[in-house]
């Protein structure tokens, strides 16, 4: 018999229908258990474009593979400046931007200290498993939001383990956030190079640790020959071996392959630091992912019930990007060569671990732009700002409308910092120096814009680089006045070169070199395919709360990326 129930009857029955299904696929996807181990991998400098650029020499088994069975989000950008190492990997595992974390560069000007400080400097702490004994300890101390590390280990206790690694200090302190069981980086000051950590995560290294530097790997690689992969000819995605924008290593006359390693060691010095030639070449990646693998097998990660997570951040792309650029054969090989570990890798998890068993991530920290003397070879945007003079001039041009005085505490590459102590002694005002200081900055050529600490705290900027810049504002860190500027434009504080003979490439800017990285989600319970959807890194430590049944890190500000989720259900029919 059918019954004819009224309109309002049959739509809030449609409605109850709906929703009922719609919390009951909810409630199913959250009781999912959890993978049993997180990968989180970073590749410092790596520009989305290379994804695709380099893909034809790509074996099938690295970056394709993560492409054809897991998840890419094509338009992932940063959404704040700078876009620097230290704080892309605080915004990727906090979940949020600088505002917010507080890691508002590489380094900063400390107003208390009367000093620039690196973002993981410590001097509470030691320096762990050093060949020689170093004064300067690092940790996660100025890191002022929880990662999502901290928050797995928080929820799930002293059972889930956290493993950092990088070449970088802050490539594996800053991911491991406060409570990793350790953070290990590479300590290129003294031969034979050895991963170390830090006191504030351990006293000692475990004995895998010990035995792995004791193999000497580090200076085996500096042994080597590093030549193309592939014949030569075939770089034809990258602009001629010897071309004037790349540097050129110690010992050598041009820029070229092949790099005898071990000839340009014997360019230093007795004594003199020169394993971080290893770091610009691709045997930095791969002595990274050997000591990544040794870290999964010895520390038994992803072997029990317990979610685990490895952070691996591979630091060499980024040395070899403003070592030779971006136009370069040597940066194309570097990533033709970091393919091949990656699928190394993959194999390693899917039978250390199983396929099914782990889930896996892949971004970076930030891109890079041209050289700009390729830049302005090929006619693109380029340009040069000249720090040193634009304090002096800034300095000359404040003395004339406020009096005769050193005004300026500290200019940084993109920072003013101003002396407040002798503003308030000279009865000025501090809005109106500032003021000052953005009106004379926005007038000089390489600057797009120039915002006020007042304004920056003061007003709600909604889009573009003022919206940008404010995410990367944190009051008691940042200057007294923010710079951005002009596409194409790089910092320094050299006077002399030419900008055509500017050699190696930078970053920072906030546009989309810097700010397009890639995004590829991949393992158990990712769906294969890709979203044009503009998304941020800040999203990936909501979402990987989201799939680990955690609490989203406290501060985090992104946004759950519901592609990788079951669709919602069906809607009923009438």
């Amino acid at each position: 018999m059918k019954i004819n129930l009224p309109q309002s009857i049959r739509t809030n029955l449609f409605c109850l229908l709906f929703f009922h299904a719609l919390f009951t696929a909810i409630g199913q996807t959250a009781q999912e258990p959890a993978p049993k181990l997180v990968v989180g991998i970073v590749i410092d400098q790596m520009r989305y474009d290379y994804l695709y650029k380099y893909q034809d020499h790509y074996s099938e088994d690295g970056f394709k593979r993560l492409l054809r069975e897991g998840f890419s989000y094509d338009s992932t950008n940063y959404n704040y400046i700078p876009t620097v190492t230290a704080a892309g990997h605080s915004s990727i595992y906090t979940g949020t931007t600088p505002s917010k974390h507080g890691i508002v560069g590489n380094s900063w000007y400390d107003r208390q200290m009367g000093a620039e400080v690196s973002n993981v400097g410590d001097d509470n702490v030691r320096i762990t498993g050093s060949v020689v004994p170093n004064p300067y300890g690092k940790s996660p101390v100025r890191l002022l939001a929880p990662t999502i590390t901290d928050e797995l280990r928080t929820e799930m206790g002293e059972e889930a383990k956290v493993i950092s690694v990088s070449l970088k200090d802050r490539g594996a302190i800053l991911p491991g956030g406060r409570k990793a069981n350790a953070a290990y980086w590479h300590d290129y000051s003294s031969s034979p190079g050895y991963f170390v950590t830090s006191s504030f995560y351990r006293d000692s290294l475990p004995d895998w640790v010990v035995s792995f530097n004791e193999e000497g790997r580090s200076e085996k690689y500096m042994g080597q020959t590093w030549n193309t992969l592939l014949p030569l000819k075939e770089y034809d995605e990258s602009a001629p071996d010897d071309n004037p924008h790349e540097s050129i290593m110690k010992g050598k006359d041009a820029p070229v392959f092949p790099y005898d390693l071990a000839a340009i060691r014997d360019q230093y010095r007795r004594g003199e630091p020169y394993l971080n030639v290893l770091w610009a070449t691709p045997f930095g990646n791969t002595l990274l992912k050997d000591f990544a693998i040794r870290a999964l097998r010895e520390e038994q990660l992803g072997q029990d019930e317990t979610t685990d997570m490895l952070c691996i951040s591979f630091s060499s792309p980024d040395v070899a990007g403003h070592t030779f650029g971006p136009q370069s054969v040597e940066v194309q090989d570097m990533y033709l060569r970091l393919d091949r570990d990656i699928a190394e890798l993959l194999n390693t998890l899917d039978k250390e671990v199983g396929a099914d068993n782990y889930l896996l991530f892949l971004t970076s920290d930030h891109g890079v732009h041209p050289v700009v003397s390729y830049a302005v070879k090929n006619g693109l945007p380029a340009g040069l700002a000249v720090i040193p003079k634009y304090q002096q001039d800034l300095n000359f041009a404040l003395g004339l409308k406020f009096g005769a005085f050193q005004w300026i505490e500290s200019f940084g590459v993109d920072q003013v910092y101003l002396n407040h102590k002798l503003i308030k002694e000279q009865g000025v005002s501090l809005r109106e120096m500032q003021q000052a200081v953005a009106e004379f900055m926005e007038k000089q050529r390489e600057v797009r814009y120039a915002l006020t600490a007042s304004d920056l705290e003061e007003n709600k900027y909604d889009s573009g680089l003022q919206e940008m810049m404010q995410n990367g504002f944190y009051a008691d860190r940042s200057g007294d006045v923010m710079l951005i500027y002009q596409p194409g434009v790089t910092p320094t504080y050299d006077f002399r070169t030419p900008i055509t003979a500017v050699r190696g490439a930078s970053h920072g800017l906030g546009y989309e070199p810097d700010t397009h990285v890639p995004l590829v989600w991949f393992g158990a319970g990712i769906p294969s395919g890709a979203s044009p959807r503009m998304v941020h890194p800040t999203d990936i430590a909501p979402t990987l709360a989201r799939l680990l049944n955690l609490k989203a890190p406290d501060k985090a500000t992104g946004d759950v990326l519901g592609e990788l989720f079951e669709a919602a259900p069906a809607i009923p029919q009438e």
